[in-house]
């Protein structure tokens, strides 16, 4: 009966050993001793990345701003319908810059109303697209020059470079096809399109190389761009929140540095 009783345990125990409460309060025991350890962990891990997008974000574009110093705007569809006419009481306002396309087939669908109201109310105007570095570099000058009408363009165009549309490209790469389109732009109009980009972007991917062309250099806050290699920035867009009369929502602000004034972008 003894021997007999001592199994009967020993099976219990064993039984009991792989029970849910047992593997809880295991599990339990474990948690008061290691789980202050995991929660720093976790803690640290987070507290890691959080820095590193701050890092990251400095020089780039932060702490926005809207000042009464600007010089033009640059719109797109999303500025919704414009009354051109209110914008252009505004005396500070010297250009406009509106998108036309993207990449090898995107049309910008308020481009026709935007370039022709804008400049039948007196405002000198000029045309971007937005540049994507893995489509065909051909196929992207041609759809700009679909759309626009060399007639219709009072400023040397601008060719948009930006991280968006552009991560998954080599420095190279980029380089060598923005190359290629700035060349199309300079034989169709004689003189090489402005180049825009964002702060830290174009530090990390075109700067020195392309240094020597008119630059538009968005930053958003007080703190000047610098560009690495002793580059000159021709135009600051120091705000994407500004707000202007005839424009519902906000707008980015541009302003000329460095000596640029109207006469240097025109065509």
């Amino acid at each position: 009966n003894i021997i007999m009783a001592k199994r009967k345990r020993k099976a219990r125990k064993k039984s009991n050993k792989f029970s849910f409460k047992r593997i809880f309060k295991r599990l339990r025991r474990r948690f008061r001793k290691y789980g202050k350890l995991f929660i720093i962990f976790c803690v640290s891990v987070l507290a890691f990345f959080f820095i590193k997008d701050k890092i990251s974000d400095i020089g780039t574009n932060r702490h926005t701003i809207t000042a009464t110093d600007y010089n033009g705007i640059d719109v797109s569809k999303y500025q919704g319908n414009i009354d051109w006419n209110k914008v252009s009481e505004d005396s500070h306002i010297q250009f406009a810059y509106i998108k036309a396309s993207e990449g090898s087939d995107y049309f910008d669908s308020k481009y026709n109303k935007n370039i022709t109201q804008a400049r039948n109310a007196g405002i000198k105007v000029g045309s971007y697209h937005f540049f994507i570095g893995r489509k065909a570099t051909k196929d992207q000058f041609e759809n700009f020059t679909r759309h626009v009408r060399k007639k219709d363009q009072d400023l040397i165009p601008v060719v948009d470079v930006e991280e968006a549309g552009n991560r998954y490209i080599s420095r190279a790469q980029l380089q060598r096809s923005l190359q290629e389109y700035m060349d199309l732009v300079k034989r169709e109009y004689g003189q090489y399109p402005i180049l825009y980009s964002q702060y830290g972007f174009y530090n990390k991917m075109l700067a020195p190389e392309f240094n020597k062309y008119y630059i538009f250099i968005a930053r958003y806050g007080t703190q000047k761009p610098v560009l690495k290699g002793n580059g000159t920035y021709n135009i600051w867009q120091y705000s994407e929140k500004g707000s202007i009369k005839g424009i519902k929502g906000t707008v980015d602000l541009n302003r000329f540095a460095n000596g640029t004034t109207l006469s240097d972008i025109e065509l």
